[in-house]
């Protein structure tokens, strides 16, 4: 019995989604959640402490810590149901794209500096560290409650283990 026919595994149709599919949107839902309290604390405490400037900068570390990771995690609710290899592979080509797309950020930055002087880096580094521990602390914090269940599949004796004894 392979994981993937066990009926706790399985769609209801009342429900409309499996199992692997809901835990990733709760999953999603909760890193978005402690991201986004982690936006809005950066962007109070450094718009009070370094004014426009400040806020300016923890909104940009904001919003690409919260694209990455969104990003990344809204393929693996579309992908939840695939076999591992696909998974694996769709994983890895998002991974790719985002930091592609981040090194192109950071590339328009360096060519555009001088109109960009606004940005403290600091506080960019700052926002970016406090806007992915909140991801992260509550993503762990919701995995820790899907209450997914652990057990072994069904011992099947070998063929002919009854007739050697």
């Amino acid at each position: 019995m392979t994981v993937d026919s066990r009926p706790e595994h399985a769609a209801t149709p009342a429900e409309g989604t499996s199992s692997q599919v809901r835990h990733a949107r709760k999953l999603l839902a909760g890193g978005a959640t402690g991201g986004a309290v982690a936006t809005v604390l950066a962007l109070v405490g450094f718009g009070i402490g370094y004014g426009t400037a400040g806020l300016l900068s923890a909104a940009l570390a904001a919003a690409m810590v919260l694209f990455f990771y969104a990003g990344g995690q809204y393929v693996m609710v579309r992908f939840a149901d695939a076999g591992a290899r696909l998974l694996l592979s769709v994983a890895l080509l998002s991974y790719t794209t985002r930091v592609l797309v981040l090194g192109l950020v950071l590339l328009v930055y360096q060519r555009h500096a001088d109109a960009l002087s606004a940005l403290i880096p600091n506080v960019v580094f700052l926002t970016t560290v406090a806007v992915v521990v909140g991801w992260l602390v509550a993503e762990v914090w919701v995995f820790s409650r899907l209450r997914i269940a652990a057990y072994d599949a069904d011992y099947q004796a070998p063929a002919g283990a009854d007739d050697e004894t």
